[in-house]
């Protein structure tokens, strides 16, 4: 099929197509990016996922372990090194006018590609990397420290999700902060609001009870263990009268789940907080929640709290110096407590039953604050034109 010259050959990198927040913007490039302006592909680091079957049928799928397995004999930084190979060759043989990544697991391995290749590149940072770099690459930390810093210098657009991530990203990679463009998230709102409206089929919901929700990735930087402890806390104040009971929804899978559900029946919590796994629709149980609870221990500015927002549901995060804490403490739209503090969480869920008021007055703003600052149409216009002026620039 030949190839319109006047449409932006763009690449679109990521590690998977998990059901991570990411995962799901790469996704919508790829759906509503406009065909007369855009010619897409995706390149993979795993060909799996599942938001993978949601890719639109003409983007062209590449993955580096499609056709390969480990290698017999390992050493540091032996697949990584054929990682930058494959994409440099992918580049070489599949010429594209832009690259665009997200995370840096794969900023690693598309800045060198696309500077050997002299593609143009921007690169997307969603979290403080003094957190999430440092907390997730215990090992040859400052290595990686100073590829990602030569890796963001060498892209032609660096954008960041919120302004404490790019302050972050500045300090730690010694990078001037007026490199940084926020651009903040977006959010699908006909494909919420319709998913809202179906039942949800997964579990039949107590309605004796109070439904609290939290949806994300089951790994040590979402703080999942302080809800469920909040929780065992929570029952007291059960049985003593002092609030109505609660069933805690988890949405979402990761490597910690079976850690949490041994502390959840240790606790004696089994019947009171349920684990669902991944869902493809989470949003006809985040519309039916009385309380959507974000117990993280830090963030780029996660999706479930806008989305939460727009389906009016009450939120309470933890006052993390970006994300929700950045955007709480700005607009007052939600509620916040201390990160890391189980107390804390369960004071503020007996609040939310027992004063509601101040939980459910600012739901109407919120909602409206999302249609205003989170729109589709807005982000995908403004990265459109950032796509397509990045490469006027680069054909100069």
């Amino acid at each position: 099929m030949s190839v319109n010259p006047n449409r932006t050959r763009l690449l679109l990198c990521s590690s998977s197509m998990e059901a991570g927040g990411s995962e799901r913007q790469m996704l919508y490039l790829m759906q509503y990016l406009d065909r007369s302006r855009f010619d897409l592909s995706l390149y993979l680091l795993y060909p799996k996922g599942s938001l993978l079957e949601e890719v639109p049928e003409d983007v062209a799928v590449y993955s580096y372990w499609g056709d390969r397995s480990p290698p017999r004999w390992n050493w540091p930084g032996r697949i990584f090194a054929d990682q930058v190979r494959h994409l440099t060759q992918h580049l070489r043989s599949h010429p594209v006018d832009l690259v665009y990544d997200r995370l840096f697991h794969m900023a690693l391995i598309a800045g060198p590609a696309a500077k050997r290749t002299q593609t143009p590149r921007i690169a997307t940072l969603v979290s403080p990397p003094n957190e999430d770099v440092v907390r997730s690459e215990k090992r040859w930390l400052a290595w990686k420290k100073r590829a990602l810093r030569r890796s963001y210098l060498s892209a032609q657009g660096l954008l960041a999700v919120g302004s404490e991530t790019a302050a972050s990203a500045a300090l730690f990679y010694n990078i001037p902060r007026e490199r940084f463009r926020i651009v903040t998230s977006p959010i699908d709102v006909k494909r919420i609001e319709s998913s809202a409206q179906m039942p949800w089929e997964n579990s039949s919901l107590d309605l004796r009870c109070k439904q609290v929700i939290a949806i994300g990735r089951q790994s040590d930087e979402k703080g999942h263990r302080y809800l469920i402890e909040a929780m065992a806390l929570y029952q007291k104040f059960v049985e003593q009268g002092d609030a109505p009971p609660v069933v805690v929804h988890l949405v979402g899978d990761g490597v910690l789940r079976k850690e949490l559900e041994s502390l959840t029946d240790s606790l004696g919590l089994r019947g009171s907080v349920l684990f669902h796994g991944v869902q493809a629709n989470p949003y006809s149980l985040l519309a039916k929640s009385d309380l959507m609870v974000l117990p993280s221990l830090y963030e780029g500015l996660p999706n479930v709290v806008l989305e939460a927002m727009l389906c009016r549901v009450p939120v309470l995060a933890t006052n993390t110096p970006g994300g929700a804490g950045e955007l709480f403490r700005r607009t007052g739209l939600g509620q916040l407590v201390a990160r890391c503090s189980a107390t804390e969480i369960a004071n503020a869920m007996r609040r939310r039953f027992s004063d509601p008021d101040p939980w459910l007055a600012p739901l109407e703003a919120a909602r409206q604050y999302i249609l205003e600052n989170h729109s589709m149409d807005r982000w995908i216009g403004e990265l459109s034109d950032l796509f397509e002026s990045l490469r006027r620039r680069g054909s100069h």
